[in-house]
């Protein structure tokens, strides 16, 4: 058979590739090896395919610090990321995931691992919106819906008990999720366009890069009132080579205090 492009080429060959990644990289749990003891206790039975791949990276972090679980979207990667901690009897589970998945991340806990408590560690600021949540709060699963219900903390009063204080709170395993535009905080920020002082701008906002006019998406010039609390940045065409560079109109506030990310806070409290 003729290979005329990869796909061919694959399934012309598939046998023989096949044959060779396994030689090379021979996997860690077969389909006759015994999968974990403690997968046995979940409150959901793992497929087969999850319980192999438990099993191997059980096997795997036995030498290594670190594991990657890759598959595609419904393979299962939180579920066997919750699973592979109970296997691993781990006390206390940190997350760190986009935003729009913390909610997920808590009900797969709470429906995957037995007496398990999830926390969401919401907004850090100072007083803000106090229509939101703020704080280390606890979820629990009411008629297939994620809720606030239980302990309250701030950050503080998780810190303040040290690892022994929190087990002797909590016996049983913790799981704190932390959305990850909530976790990663360092210094405050501050735009960064200048204000033209002569010129054909004067008086309007200028980009420090490029000295001119900053545009709005209508073609139209930015004021001071465009940016407001946004954090807007601009592609700049260099005119040598023609390359397209990356231009943020923000930068840090040095006269301000740089803030602790809470994720940090929360590792040096409980793990």
């Amino acid at each position: 058979m003729e290979a005329t492009d990869i796909y061919a080429y694959l399934r012309a060959h598939a046998n023989e590739l096949g044959s060779r990644i396994l030689d090379l990289y021979p996997p860690l749990q077969s389909t006759t090896d015994e999968v974990p003891v403690g997968l046995s206790t979940l409150l959901r039975t793992p497929l087969p395919a999850q319980a192999i791949a438990i099993g191997g990276l059980v096997k795997h972090l036995r030498f290594a610090r670190a594991a990657r679980i890759v598959a595609e979207c419904g393979a299962g990667k939180t579920y066997m990321a919750l699973g592979l901690a109970h296997v691993l009897q781990a006390r206390t589970i940190l997350v760190m995931c986009p935003s729009h998945i913390a909610k997920k991340w808590a009900r797969e806990a709470i429906q995957t691992i037995p007496s398990v408590r999830a926390f969401l560690v919401e907004d850090m600021r100072n007083g803000g919106d106090p229509r939101q949540p703020h704080g280390v709060l606890e979820v629990r699963l009411r008629k297939g819906r994620v809720v606030y219900e239980g302990m309250q903390l701030t950050l503080a009063e998780l810190r303040g008990p040290g690892r022994a204080g929190w087990i002797d709170r909590v016996p049983r395993c913790s799981v704190f999720i932390i959305p990850k535009d909530k976790g990663k905080l360092s210094y405050f920020w501050r735009h960064a366009f200048l204000t033209a002082k002569c010129g054909p701008e004067l008086g309007g906002v200028i980009n420090p890069d490029t000295g001119a006019s900053i545009e709005n998406p209508e073609g139209g010039r930015r004021t001071r009132l465009d940016f407001d609390n946004l954090k807007i940045s601009e592609q700049i065409e260099r005119s040598q080579g023609g390359t397209t560079v990356f231009s943020p109109l923000w930068q840090a506030d040095g006269q301000k205090i740089q803030r602790m990310a809470p994720v940090d806070y929360v590792v040096m409290a409980v793990m």
